[in-house]
């Protein structure tokens, strides 16, 4: 005896709709963990001698004491290695974004971003930046403004974190117009905005393995002086920015 009622069939569709939705959760629930101890990583830079041994005398690497992001939040991020090489029971990973020119330009010099990431038990225990950086860039500036991420307002509906940097710890020696343009070469997009000059640098991984991880940097200066006031870098992420005006984030 039939009823009344019939029973919808499930189309082709539908199993699909369940297995995107499926893939939607673990994204967010993964995401949420990444969060989570990306957060728990500014608590470390608020008490950044407790939790990181810092090394100067070649480029600068930093040590973390108590490690808290994984390689796979590393990935998750948008990063990938270039190459990788094995370290005892570490690995590490070359990581280079290569800079993209505006139309029709060229320059003479190779302008890139290069990093080494090393990975001890599975999470990011240390990060170095090649000396050659420093030629122009004091080590103190990056310092300073990496310290500052401690104090940094995070916002989450917007993924936006912002750390203002007050006037008085620029005897970091913050680099001028002059001095980005040599480390950084030409800009993507450069343009005027009233008395500010902004510059804005595209990079994409030199990896082809994928370009989630493209990120922009966007500089803002006083025309006249050459002084650094903003910069914001652009992340598949969120956005983060530093304030070298001496006025509280907002």
């Amino acid at each position: 005896m039939q009823s009344g009622k019939t029973i919808p069939k499930l189309t082709r569709r539908a199993p699909r709709i369940l297995l995107a939705l499926g893939v939607a959760a673990c994204a967010l629930l993964l995401g949420g963990c990444v969060y989570l101890r990306l957060l728990e990583l500014k608590r470390q830079f608020a008490h950044f001698d407790r939790h990181f041994v810092l090394q100067t005398h070649d480029g600068v690497r930093i040590i973390a004491q108590n490690p808290v992001l994984l390689m796979d939040d590393v990935r998750w991020i948008g990063l990938r290695p270039e190459t990788t090489q094995r370290l005892g029971q570490a690995e590490q990973w070359h990581i280079r974004w290569v800079k993209q020119l505006p139309p029709g330009v060229t320059e003479k010099s190779s302008f890139y971003i290069a990093l080494d990431l090393t990975f001890a038990n599975g999470k990011l225990s240390g990060i170095a930046i090649p000396e050659s950086y420093f030629a122009l860039l004091p080590k103190d500036f990056l310092i300073g403004v990496i310290k500052s991420l401690g104090g940094a307002n995070v916002d989450k509906l917007s993924r936006k974190v912002e750390a203002a940097i007050a006037a008085d710890d620029v005897r970091l020696a913050r680099p001028n117009l002059p001095t980005v343009d040599k480390i950084l070469g030409v800009p993507t997009e450069e343009r005027e905005d009233g008395p500010h000059t902004i510059q804005r640098y595209r990079y994409i991984p030199a990896t082809k393995e994928s370009r989630a991880g493209v990120f922009e940097m966007t500089l803002r200066y006083h025309t006249k002086s050459g002084e650094l006031l903003h910069w914001q870098g652009r992340t598949p992420m969120g956005n983060i920015a530093f304030d070298f005006s001496g006025k509280p984030a907002r």
